[in-house]
């Protein structure tokens, strides 16, 4: 891998503006382009400091709207942002020559701020943003804001880092209010834009604003766009499904109740609003979408679609769900318990006074204030609920208008709106695997490790996180497991940092420990590499590791505790 050399003060991260890349003549970047071009030349690293390095190319064999036609896409890819617990990041910008000097510089200096950020606890994570501070210019445009971030740990390519990563996607300083207060409508207008479903992972400099004002939006009375006092509530994992017929469910994972309830509480006593986080492409292959008409400014609904043709069980996803109750009640709801599951009692309210409706790209639900009232009562108490609404303006499949642009089809009947609750949500941690024997940690709960003091030349091992891949005890237990997690770092690093230089010559520079403590066990192991350290190192280990698992095997009690801990370290240069 080629290596491109940087001014950098490397004793000093706190002060971004003692890092400063070289401006390359005319000559270099040209040798440098060529080098990015050159499918047989290795990627160029371009080395911010010891301890974060990013890796280049041009590339056309990266699948995306860019490259489909002949293109290429220029692919940059963080490596050291994990050693700060923040996620790698990637950048893809469509192939922009005349700027090249401008993007390699803009976008090494904002790379380096987002890890000064994240020494001092402030991170970027999926639809977040990393905004610039006083630039005018950015990447060669003037109209560059920062970037939004989405996690896709689906999309897989040589370059990219370890997981976890997310991607960065440039956005126009006239989409900066949606992407503070309504980051998916962004995403999804943009996939719809460069049909890339559900939304393109690369960035085009210069393009156009998707959205100019938020005036003609119904987010003007959902979100603050101007103070940000209040936006509309996010559930993650929760979805909005259209079915073929125009049925409309709702589905909210049973370890989302709390947001739920956040939820009810800021909402109003005549509505109330949330949208969704990321879309399920295994339950939905096509999604609403917002467009704002260039004559009139207003909002239109429109379907973007997945490339694939033979999808099953075709259900269209919405981006949020507003429900009031501006209907006058014409007979008191009742409900009856039809199921009596896990879920609680299913209340169905035959209620022909309510209207079910898309708008722009979410769903409205028009319901009277006894209904509203059973709804949120339903909620808390995490029963089922449905209700019979008159679907009006439900998008059921897609046509082409003269423009050859998708618009709706519409359904007029009667259909079933259903709010269900589901499994846990442990759509977490996809793709990342462990250090020690590359233990999957899908779907595992995880906690991020931060200490200012960690940004000392004395912490050459750095703890970053902690996974609870069993955590099973007592509701009446007193031990705390991530007291116990501290111990065992601090005598993880205190036991292996003499030994620095040999873990360096290993090239075991991300390291995991491991302890299982049950009524059988009582046991660590600590690997790198996908293998477990050499015997000489666990030799070390076990000078300071068995006293600490044997005295917190003792502090559990035997009735039925399970416990496996496991410690993610990275090595410092």
């Amino acid at each position: 891998m080629s290596s491109l050399k940087l001014r950098a003060n490397e004793t000093d991260t706190d002060k971004v503006s003692l890092f400063k890349p070289e401006t390359l003549t005319t000559p270099e970047l040209e040798e440098k382009l060529r080098q990015l071009k050159d499918p047989d030349h290795p990627p160029i690293e371009f080395r911010i400091h010891s301890n974060l390095t990013v890796i280049s190319k041009i590339v056309d064999d990266f699948d995306c709207f860019l490259t489909r036609n002949g293109g290429h896409c220029w692919i940059f890819s963080t490596r050291g942002l994990c050693t700060v617990a923040q996620d790698e990041l990637i950048f893809i910008f469509n192939e922009n020559i005349n700027s090249a000097n401008d993007i390699i510089s803009d976008l090494l200096i904002h790379i380096h701020q987002i890890y000064i950020d994240a020494t001092k606890g402030t991170f970027v994570r999926h639809l977040g943003l990393s905004l610039l501070s006083n630039s005018s210019v950015f990447l060669g445009s003037s109209t560059a804001m920062g970037f939004l971030y989405v996690s896709d740990p689906t999309s897989q390519y040589n370059l990219f880092p370890e997981a976890p990563y997310a991607f960065g996607i440039l956005i126009h300083r006239l989409e900066l209010p949606t992407a503070q207060c309504f980051p998916m409508r962004l995403l999804l207008r943009l996939g719809y834009e460069y049909q890339n479903y559900p939304w393109p992972l690369f960035s085009v400099c210069d393009r156009d604003s998707m959205f100019s004002d938020t005036q003609h939006t119904i987010m003007s009375l959902l979100c603050d766009f101007r103070s940000f006092t209040y936006v509309l509530p996010i559930i993650r994992s929760l979805t909005i499904s259209v079915g073929i017929q125009g049925s409309v469910s709702i589905r909210i994972p049973r370890n989302r109740h709390d947001d739920i309830l956040k939820a009810l509480e800021q909402s109003s006593p005549h509505a109330l609003s949330f949208g969704i986080m990321s879309v399920n492409r295994e339950i939905h292959s096509k999604h609403l979408v917002t467009i704002q008409n260039a004559t009139d400014q207003q909002y239109e609904t429109r379907l973007s679609s997945s490339l694939n043709p033979n999808a099953e069980h075709i259900r269209i996803g919405g981006n949020f769900l507003v429900i009031n109750a501006s209907l006058r009640s014409r007979d008191s709801p009742s409900s009856s318990p039809l199921d009596t599951q896990s879920s609680g009692s299913f209340s169905l309210h035959n209620n022909l006074n309510a209207k079910v409706n898309a708008i722009e790209d979410g769903i409205m639900l028009q319901i009277d204030g006894d209904a509203l009232k059973v709804l949120k009562q339903c909620l808390k108490e995490r029963k089922d609920y449905a209700i019979l609404a008159k679907a009006r303006s439900i998008a059921v499949e897609e046509q082409h208008d003269s423009t050859n642009e998708n618009v709706m089809k519409r359904s007029s009947s009667e259909q079933l709106v259903e709010f269900l609750w589901i499994d846990d949500d442990n759509d977490i941690n996809r793709g990342v695997r462990s250090p020690i024997d590359h233990f999957p940690m899908d779907g595992i709960r995880n906690s991020r490790i931060h200490y200012a003091g960690q940004r000392s030349s004395l912490f050459r091992l750095r703890w970053t996180d902690l996974f609870f891949i069993e955590c099973l005890l007592n509701s009446n237990e007193s031990f705390d497991p991530t007291r116990l997690a501290d111990s065992l770092a601090k005598a993880f690093t205190q036991a292996l940092t003499p030994f620095i230089d040999m873990l360096v010559e290993a090239k075991y520079r991300k390291l995991g420990l491991r302890v299982t403590i049950d009524r059988e066990n009582a046991s660590y192991i600590a690997g790198s590499n996908g293998e477990q350290l050499p015997p000489f190192f666990l030799s070390q280990l076990d000078d300071h590791m068995i006293p600490i698992v044997m005295k917190a095997s003792d502090n559990v009690s035997r009735s039925a505790p399970s416990l496996v801990l496991e410690l993610i370290f990275y090595l410092l240069d």
